[in-house]
């Protein structure tokens, strides 16, 4: 019998905290994040999904939070902010261009193109060899050609 591996560390992208909003988040994922919640896990959000986050919240599309108050203390309460280097940038447009290419070569996500802010997650989740929690369709498919692990 193989023994499960102990989960450590997450990259957590926007659409996982906008699902589990909505009560919609995929039952691995929801297992991983009550782990972050109580602190078995550490969760990582880069800062540009701490970005898309406030243009959620200032859009009225997180219904859980009231005020960019009440985002700012989840997430200093819950993650560790992941900065970026101007290296990681550069590493990113790659994965973005790379991402394009595998994107439109998919029947299914051939329209589809790799956002900047999911660019940013897959780079950080190679540097730091850790997993992704997403639903995201095109972040999943381009992070698995990366060989990078998603949960979901």
């Amino acid at each position: 019998m193989e023994k499960k591996r102990e989960l450590k560390t997450v990259i957590v992208d926007t659409y996982a905290i906008l699902a589990m909003a909505y009560g919609e988040l995929g039952k691995e994922a929801e297992k991983v994040l009550l782990g972050v919640r109580r602190g078995d896990v550490v969760g990582y959000l880069p800062v540009t999904v701490v970005y898309e986050l406030c243009i959620h919240i200032l859009r009225g599309r997180i219904p859980v939070f009231e005020s960019m108050e009440e985002l700012k203390t989840f997430i200093t309460k819950y993650f560790k902010i992941a900065e970026l280097r101007l290296e990681d940038y550069i590493e990113a447009a790659r994965i973005k261009v790379e991402g394009d290419t595998m994107l439109k070569e998919s029947i299914e996500l051939r329209n589809r193109s790799l956002s900047f802010i999911d660019s940013t997650i897959i780079w950080l989740a190679i540097k730091m060899k850790i997993p992704i929690i997403t639903g995201d369709k095109d972040l999943a498919y381009v992070a698995k050609r990366k060989d990078v692990e998603v949960i979901w």
